[in-house]
């Protein structure tokens, strides 16, 4: 039996929340056909449905309920999530009543009731791409998907065997909702906050998870690589998002990757940025922002990773005998700019 264990590893800038992370395994290089049909069937268990169907006076008495039917989530959503404590204390039937009864959060289960009444949908997308996954990696296992409220902290949680969606962050770029928060949710954070985002999101919260950063140097060119490389692998499952939505960017602001990718490389490269190793210096560049700092206030956040990606999809264009998995396990995040022979 695999052992429940929680560590916080790392809170990335996509707003995901990894808590434990799985060895590397390896795998054949194949398309994303969508031809072939895996058996991968998704079912989304819908705790936050479950917790706020409970009355409040008869909360305590469900807490083995809610145990026995969660047995890996609930301690993840007490501890880790809600933050109210230890699901084995005795007191936390009272944590999760202030929980369930604060206004905010209860106006909040009521517009995911409006926005999601049913997750068929996502269901089925789901089983699409964790399919395509699963032909890439078949020893891989596939993640047991829950749904919750979060109180609008982290939008993808994973964690062991675990995919955890914030429904209360995906709720639509538009909706009055953020904006009636305290404080307002910025726009640049509100335009990746929809229903159809959560697909890209979890996949690329699982494979960060299942692809772990284990750079030989850590520095913002690993950075750039490595979260580059996580987005390339997200686009070949999912081969028709649209790059705006795989991005979380406007097109105004796609036509600035594309139309500026040579004078922000050579930026990079002329100021020496590629290689510092302060952490602070690295999340200018690599964090969620109104736009990236050392560049054009019409540039979008975290651009220099969109730089990453193109370096990953250089790398793989020139080396067509280089699989999906030698690219996954690389951890020489230099070689693959070497080899890569980038030049925008």
């Amino acid at each position: 039996m695999r052992k429940r264990l929680y560590r916080l590893i790392s809170l990335n800038s996509y707003g995901f929340l990894v808590l434990f992370m799985l060895t590397i395994a390896g795998c054949q290089r194949s398309s994303s056909r969508k031809d072939i049909d895996s058996g991968i069937k998704i079912q989304i268990d819908r705790f936050e449905e479950d917790l706020f169907s409970i009355s409040l006076y008869n909360m305590a008495d469900s807490i083995d309920l809610l145990r026995q039917k969660y047995p890996d989530f609930f301690l993840l959503f007490t501890s880790k999530i809600i933050e109210i404590g230890n699901s084995e204390a005795e007191d936390i039937s009272a944590g999760l009543i202030a929980f369930v009864s604060d206004f905010t959060i209860y106006r909040a289960d009521k517009r995911v009731k409006e926005v999601f009444p049913s997750l068929g949908s996502l269901e089925g997308e789901l089983s699409d791409v964790f399919g395509r996954y699963q032909l890439d990696f078949p020893e891989k296992q596939v993640p047991h998907i829950v749904t919750c409220i979060s109180g609008f902290n982290q939008s993808i949680i994973t964690a062991d065997s675990l995919l955890v969606i914030s429904l209360d962050k995906y709720l639509g770029s538009e909706d009055e909702f953020y904006t009636l928060l305290y404080p307002p949710v910025p726009e640049y954070l509100r335009q990746v906050m929809r229903p159809e985002k959560i697909s890209p999101d979890a996949m690329l919260a699982w494979i960060i998870t299942e692809f772990q950063y284990n750079p030989q140097t850590d520095n913002l060119l690993s950075q750039m690589i490595f979260n580059g490389r996580a987005l390339y692998y997200v686009h070949h499952l999912m081969p028709d998002v649209p790059d705006t939505l795989l991005w979380g960017y406007t097109s105004r602001q796609m036509d600035f990757c594309h139309d500026y990718e040579k004078r922000m490389w050579e930026y990079l490269v002329e100021n020496k940025k590629l290689f510092i190793t302060d952490g602070f210096g690295i999340n200018q560049f690599i964090m969620d922002a109104p736009f990236t700092k050392d560049f054009t206030q019409e540039s979008p956040g975290r651009v220099v990773i969109w730089v990453g990606y193109r370096i990953v999809d250089s790398y793989m264009k020139k080396n067509r005998d280089v699989s999906i998995r030698d690219l996954l396990q690389e951890t020489d995040y230099q070689k693959i700019l070497n080899v890569s022979k980038y030049n925008p």
